[in-house]
């Protein structure tokens, strides 16, 4: 057995066992990251949702092919192969995917288990073309290892599994909890793209504009090839589960609507209803990003995630929140003071992004007129 021992000041730390194995199989490209109308994204519980008695839901370990209480072991295994007891859920389906756990530890608050899988050969369930099986590598889990690091503990628990199989367009997906019997997504679940570990950082198209998509925090670099015990981690990783800690953490006790809306601190114009009638400038007010509302209906959880993104990827965007007045900055300096008492990520020897490429705003007909 094999594993990866890189000494962490972090109080997180994450035990990749026998990830110096390779693999052998792949994913698929899928679906846009809401699919849903707002009115129809916004019809069910998501934080703590009323779960069915019986076999009405299957729980993790159904799903997932691996329980919290056998992950310990399973992470000094080879890769195994997920199944679903029963028929497998029609939408979203990672029955048959090949897998890897990734135990988290974190001390008096215990442990965690996250389940990576991806397709077991060139066909995902979506019946998407993927390489994800002939490229993955010990630098795919380093990187999300990294980058659970650098959150809080509660935070890196609202993630269970994270599935490299090409359904998002481009970067990654992190679905509410549909609460249906015959789809995996769960609130739980991010879905990544193969193209965050193949390709380097890239200018992207948001609502407002251009930004920078940082797959991983040193330009120039992509996460496939990278030495086993590298120290980059992913800012697009970060936003996805900014997702998740807003359906777990932010909204807890929220139901319905509430529960998958973005917080007061990172609503828009669209979540007021006032967006038609407003000048460029006017309706990208708050935003930090360019991408600060999904694209298919208006709302300010992009906003959310973006703020989340920016406060965890470094001291120079931490800053920018600041000097961008974000109205969540409080929040989730709160949320962090809780957890992490000695301080930053990169105050606790992780890395830092000292720098930063600003945004170009259509406002400013293209130009990097803002500092972020």
């Amino acid at each position: 057995m094999l594993s990866i021992v890189r000494p962490r000041p972090a109080a997180l730390t994450l035990t990749l066992s026998g990830a110096l194995a390779l693999f052998g199989t792949s994913a698929a490209r899928g679906g846009d990251p809401h699919e849903q109308k707002l009115g129809k994204l916004r019809d069910s519980s998501h934080d703590h949702p009323q779960e069915p008695s019986g076999a009405a839901r299957m729980p993790l370990s159904d799903t997932v092919g691996v329980t919290e209480d056998d992950c310990r072991s399973r992470s000094s295994d080879a890769a195994f192969t997920l199944t679903v007891r029963g028929s497998p859920k029609r939408l979203f389906s990672v029955d048959g995917y090949r897998a890897r756990t990734l135990l988290l530890g974190a001390g008096a608050a215990g442990q965690h288990c996250v389940v990576v899988a991806w397709p077991a050969g060139p066909v995902s369930s979506d019946a998407k073309p993927s390489r994800v099986a002939a490229r993955i590598d010990p630098a795919w889990f380093a990187v999300i290892e990294n980058t659970l690091a650098r959150i809080p503990a509660s935070h890196a628990r609202t993630v269970r599994r994270i599935v490299i199989d090409n359904r998002p367009k481009e970067h990654g997906i992190a679905p509410f909890d549909r609460q249906s019997l015959d789809d995996e997504r769960d609130g739980h679940t991010i879905w990544l793209h193969e193209h965050l570990f193949l390709a380097p950082n890239h200018w992207a198209r948001g609502n407002f504009g251009f930004y920078f998509a940082y797959h991983v925090n040193r330009d120039g670099t992509v996460i496939d090839g990278a030495a086993p015990d590298h120290d980059l981690f992913s800012p697009v990783l970060l936003h996805e589960i900014g997702h998740l800690v807003m359906y777990q953490r932010i909204n807890t006790g929220l139901q319905g609507a509430a529960a998958t809306s973005a917080p007061a601190c990172a609503e828009m114009c669209g979540d007021r209803g006032d967006c038609d009638g407003l000048m460029a400038a006017e309706r990208e007010a708050g935003c930090v990003s360019p991408y600060c509302m999904p694209f298919r209906f208006r709302t300010g959880t992009e906003n959310w995630a973006e703020q989340y993104r920016f406060f965890y990827q470094g001291s120079r965007t931490r800053s920018l929140l600041s000097e961008g007045a974000a109205g969540c900055l409080d929040l989730l300096a709160a949320q962090s003071a809780a957890e992490a008492p000695r301080g930053t990520p990169w105050q606790r020897g992780l890395p830092d992004m000292t720098t930063f490429r600003p945004s170009r705003w259509d406002s400013c007909a293209g130009r990097a007129c803002k500092p972020f």
